[in-house]
């Protein structure tokens, strides 16, 4: 699902071997010169690493070393430090993803400022002990673009809003204050809406709102 976004993949990688990094291409068929996909990966504008199992990071573009240096991700080497409040999370998917028993998945991070991120993991065949990891900003879902997502899980027009409210970031209370309304009532539309979703709490509710609408 996510491979379009990683490809071409990147094999070879270590951090001893950063310079001489092999690359594929997005057609596994006609490879691609090597310089050209290096050249690809370093200057691609989304954050793209290489992980080992571990979640080390062996190989990173110059996108993902910005965040690096915004503090964002990638401190020490390491993708999410041991510290972050999606790190158990994130060590449930890698762990999934080494045993083979998926090949993708999907996280919402909370950024340093606030902001939300969408992290796509995935491996390949072939490509053992890898994993191919983008970073993008969650795009905050405006009441227009989220008029899919009401029809389809029957959302209300308050629960609508609410959920609009939550995707730019917003605490249940300033969605109260934003809203005229008692932060009970916020919190009983966002019961509703993780039920009417059938996801358990308020990241379920946003990972599935992001993924269907960015």
């Amino acid at each position: 699902m996510y491979e379009q976004d990683i490809a071409p993949t990147l094999d070879q990688c270590a951090p001893t071997a950063a310079d001489r990094i092999a690359v594929e291409p997005c057609s596994l068929e006609a490879p691609a010169p090597q310089e050209d996909c290096a050249n690809w990966f370093e200057h691609d504008s989304i954050a793209r690493y290489v992980l080992d199992h571990q979640g080390n990071i062996l190989r990173a573009n110059g996108a993902a070393r910005l965040l690096t240096a915004a503090g964002v991700l990638g401190s020490g080497g390491v993708f999410i430090c041991p510290s972050h409040r999606n790190r158990a999370e994130f060590d449930v998917l890698i762990a999934r993803l080494a045993d083979d028993r998926q090949t993708n998945g999907r996280m919402l991070f909370r950024a340093g400022d606030d902001a939300w991120c969408l992290l796509d993991l995935v491996t390949l065949p072939g490509l053992d002990a890898r994993v191919f990891a983008t970073a993008r900003p969650a795009r905050s879902i405006s009441a227009e673009a989220i008029e899919p997502l009401r029809a389809v899980f029957g959302l209300t027009r308050a629960e609508t809003s609410v959920l609009s409210h939550l995707t730019c970031g917003e605490a249940p209370k300033d969605i109260g204050r934003k809203m005229d309304m008692s932060i009970h009532t916020v919190r009983a539309h966002l019961r509703a809406i993780c039920m009417r979703m059938g996801v358990k709490g308020i990241n379920g509710a946003l990972r599935l709102s992001f993924q269907l609408a960015n």
